[in-house]
């Protein structure tokens, strides 16, 4: 029987329940493992027929039951096989209304985020990512979603950001679900992936050679981009509300030719 499918074959082409869906199975699936080495191979078959069925949403419900009963489950492989590799969502869930109030997200790609947003943001991720404590997941979610301003601008609906005012937003995102929290955190990830690729300099790979790979991994230590702002503005307070206001991209593209420059006078 001849049926059209719709599926979408990059992050960005899911839809928003899509992604929710998806951010939570991985998660999950890595939750599972992380502590029965055992479970892999049947969890990573439950979770890739999970996801396969979830890239069929948004097709009629009769053509879904068609392909899941006819069409063999290695045919998907090939077409869910960007899930699995480097996250690379980077357009945010629009809106995300709690007990009606809506917060408005940051723009693709973060592109009308301050580097003082993106540094706050980041140490957020990354606390979340080594502790998995869902605090810090309400605390990133609150940092980049925001009320509407009284007077929007050109690049950004949202209020400005202030550090000191996250907190009282993370209290309201605990009433968001899981899985929302999770799609913002992986769009999150996709948008800082983008900003790593843009700025190889600022986000340098590990050097691997054949020595590095005999010996054992080490952990590399985080450097905050709070700190990377500090050493800019060279001690000087005046300088820092101007420092941090300045967008993630066009501060970003600053230091990427710094270290360039530096480099250059090393040779």
């Amino acid at each position: 029987m001849a049926i059209h499918l719709t599926i979408p074959t990059t992050w960005n082409a899911l839809s928003p329940l899509q992604l929710k869906n998806i951010a939570y199975q991985l998660e999950a699936y890595q939750e599972i493992i992380k502590d029965n080495a055992e479970a892999i191979e049947a969890t990573s078959i439950k979770l890739f027929i999970q996801v396969s069925k979830e890239l069929l949403r948004g097709n009629t419900q009769r053509n879904i039951a068609v392909a899941l009963k006819e069409i063999h489950p290695k045919t998907y492989a090939p077409l869910s096989k960007f899930i699995y590799g480097k996250v690379e969502r980077t357009r945010f869930l629009p809106t995300v209304k709690i007990k009606g109030t809506t917060y408005h997200s940051p723009d693709i790609r973060l592109r009308n985020s301050t580097i003082a947003e993106f540094s706050f943001a980041d140490a957020l991720f990354y606390k979340w990512r080594q502790t998995q404590d869902i605090i810090w997941l309400n605390v990133l979610c609150a940092a980049l979603y925001r009320e509407a301003a009284e007077k929007a601008t050109d690049i950004d609906v949202r209020k400005p950001f202030v550090k000191q005012a996250v907190d009282k937003r993370a209290d309201a995102f605990e009433n968001v679900s899981i899985k929302t929290k999770l799609a913002i955190a992986y769009t999150y990830e996709g948008c800082r992936n983008h900003i790593a690729a843009t700025f190889p300099n600022v986000f340098p790979k590990p050097i691997v050679t054949e020595e590095t790979k005999k010996q054992p991994a080490v952990k590399q230590k985080y450097v905050s981009f709070g700190e990377i702002i500090l050493d800019k503005i060279e001690g000087d307070p005046s300088k820092l509300e101007i420092t941090n206001n300045v967008l993630t991209y066009d501060f970003l593209s600053i230091y990427e030719k710094d270290i360039k420059d530096m480099r250059k006078n090393k040779k």
